[in-house]
């Protein structure tokens, strides 16, 4: 498998002016020095669902649900930014990371790849009644607006079947898609045996809860916004507290003008292209 699942051959061609100049690496195992925080939160909070999971009775690990799907909630960025870049250097540290996001966010892995890099960053600009919307999409069949709550059941009952669909179209990440699935149902079939109600109590429901909302949270990236051109098409949070929670989340424009560039690269390019992003889509504050 490939450890650099960042489509940039999906980009378009930047101009001279948007490329930057990458920052120096750490070494042996990270791509960028930037990584090691996010990292270290990772692998923080994957050990306390671990530890909820093998030590906390069934009363603990019940009142831990709603604290481990909140600090999963900012595994979800991470597991964002992994997809469109891996992390690591050497390919089995990449899949190995990308069970441990998985077993999160109640995303698989290679699932950000198919749903998000091949469908959406593709088709982000066209929503219904256009004849190939974008796999996030907010809009109704007739073209109206869904409002939140909407959008995330339809995004959350319909993203596994739009996944098959564009897998069947890109076998090359419809492979590892599948193989990975091995693996990580392995791991839930050995919890669930293990114990079966922690295991639901630390592992499955925190990642649903998790993945709901990061349905939710993707609402606000594009939803009213008809847009004409990629500089128009997107909420921007520029809240500093945001994007450190985030690594750099809310610079969203910057992100799908260069989705294969590093999440530590954005502010350089949000900066030059503020100029052409409309100022109400900018907003300063994390709320």
């Amino acid at each position: 498998m490939s450890a650099a699942i960042d489509l940039e051959p999906l980009e378009a061609a930047p101009s001279p002016s948007l490329r930057v100049a990458p920052p120096p690496t750490s070494g042996r195992l990270l791509k960028y020095r930037a990584d090691r925080r996010p990292v270290a939160y990772v692998c923080a909070m994957f050990a306390v669902h671990a530890l909820v999971f093998f030590l906390a009775p069934t009363w603990v690990a019940a009142l831990c649900v709603v604290p481990l799907a909140i600090g999963s909630m900012f595994v979800a960025p991470i597991n964002h930014h992994h997809q469109h870049l891996n992390t690591f250097r050497a390919p089995w540290l990449n899949r190995i990371y990308d069970l441990l996001l998985a077993l999160q966010t109640g995303i698989a892995p290679f699932a950000w790849v198919l749903h998000h890099n091949v469908g959406h960053h593709v088709n982000y600009l066209n929503q219904r009644p256009h004849p190939r919307p974008d796999e996030s999409k907010w809009t109704r069949r007739d073209g109206s607006q869904m409002g939140r709550v909407e959008y995330t059941i339809d995004l959350v009952l319909h993203h596994q079947i739009d996944i098959v669909r564009l897998g069947l179209r890109h076998r090359r990440y419809l492979r590892p898609f599948l193989w990975m699935k091995v693996p990580l149902w392995t791991i839930l079939g050995l919890a669930l045996w293990w114990n079966p109600i922690n295991a639901f109590l630390a592992i499955l429901l925190p990642g649903f809860l998790t993945l709901v909302h990061t349905a939710w949270a993707t609402y606000e990236h594009h939803a009213g916004f008809y847009p004409t051109s990629h500089y128009d098409a997107s909420f921007n949070n520029t809240s500093p507290v945001y994007n450190y929670l985030t690594c750099n989340l809310g610079l969203h424009t910057a992100h799908h003008l260069r989705p294969g560039v590093h999440w530590s690269l954005l502010p350089e390019i949000h900066a030059e292209i503020l100029p052409k992003i409309p100022p109400h889509q900018i907003h300063p504050s994390f709320w």
